[in-house]
């Protein structure tokens, strides 16, 4: 064995098992601290709801937690995320107690034995693995329910789906989002445009995105024929862009800023993505690209109004994934629709 094989396997080794060893700590202290405090307060009930991503997901599952309020009154609810999306949780007064997700193995030992008088565990059974100890977190209710990563959206909408796989009662509510006045004045201080469309151009899977030349001739049509203008939000843009009218704010943004600077927004134009659940919880018009994913030809992640279409607008290639939407097709939705609130 060669001296950097040696090392690498070692510093392998090394990372693996201090990994290891501080997801079992921070389970421990968390699991000993709620008991703590249910030793302290017997007469309370204390629930936990572990649904630790994806961004939008969680936008979208935000009336469970007014449903388990209304569920358990005399209760403290704890929501176990992921440190990168709990300022949308941070302001939510149904919520708690907001305990962040050490990494996977966490949650798998959180599942196996928690603290909770009940625990609600919302993630689908496969999908989020622990790679050192090849281990996925499991959910037998919705394994039992028949409701798996290939099927899941023949079940409903995605808080339909969850609560279901969580053993909560069905509910379809729009979702709310909760904005505090530090966001709305850090917006205030960006002086944006009051007449504008916020876009999104990118999700986490590449098939639901739409080509990059369409968005960039699309951003150019708007700032022509309109008035409105075009502010790109997300993590990075990809989009060649000079023109005034439209503000790059990719990466600049935390989540509930995006959020807030959708809010004010005219319209809303993007892919299947989080910031387009934002636009649904803060009741901006939408104008939503979709297409066939993966298995399923139609599906609908949204509540409230979206689902309904009384908000929004789908733009879909029947039998295509979304980057396969001609330009036509989304200009002639977009304009059109801009063109009889202008009349």
């Amino acid at each position: 064995m060669s001296p950097i094989r040696f090392i690498e396997i070692w510093k392998h080794r090394y990372h693996k098992y201090s990994d290891i060893f501080l997801s079992g700590k921070h389970w421990v202290f968390d699991f000993l601290k709620i008991k703590i405090l249910k030793l302290r307060n017997q007469k309370q009930q204390f629930v936990g709801v572990l649904l630790a991503e994806h961004f939008g997901d969680i936008v979208a599952c935000e009336p469970l937690s007014r449903e388990l309020k209304r569920k358990y009154p005399n209760s403290k609810i704890y929501w176990i995320v992921k440190k990168p999306y709990r300022e949308l949780l941070d302001y939510n007064p149904n919520i708690d107690v907001i305990v962040e997700e050490y990494n996977v193995l966490y949650s798998i030992l959180m599942v196996k034995h928690n603290p909770f008088d009940i625990l609600y565990n919302c993630h689908l059974s496969g999908l989020r693995r622990y790679n050192y100890l090849q281990k996925t977190l499991s959910n037998p209710l919705a394994v039992s329910l028949n409701i798996l990563t290939n099927n899941y959206f023949n079940y409903g909408n995605i808080l339909e789906v969850f609560a279901k796989v969580s053993g909560l009662p069905v509910i379809n509510d729009a979702p709310r989002i909760y904005i505090p006045k530090s966001i709305e004045s850090s917006i205030d201080s960006l002086q944006l445009p009051s007449k504008s469309i916020v876009i999104h151009c990118h999700s986490n899977y590449s098939p639901k995105d739409w080509q990059i030349y369409h968005w960039e001739r699309l951003i150019h049509d708007l700032l022509t024929h309109f008035e409105y203008r075009v502010i790109e939000i997300g993590l990075k843009s990809t989009l060649n862009i000079s023109e005034k009218g439209y503000y790059n704010l990719c990466g600049k943004l935390s989540l509930l800023e995006t959020a807030e600077v959708i809010k004010r927004a005219n319209y809303f134009v993007g892919i299947d993505s989080g910031p387009a659940h934002f636009a649904n919880a803060v009741g901006t018009y939408g104008f939503l690209l979709f297409g066939k994913l993966g298995d399923f030809n139609h599906y609908m992640p949204y509540s409230g109004e979206y689902e309904g279409k009384t908000n929004a607008q789908f733009i879909v290639k029947e039998g295509h994934p979304c980057s396969e939407l001609n330009y036509d097709e989304v200009w002639n939705v977009i304009s059109k629709s801009l063109q009889s609130k202008v009349l």
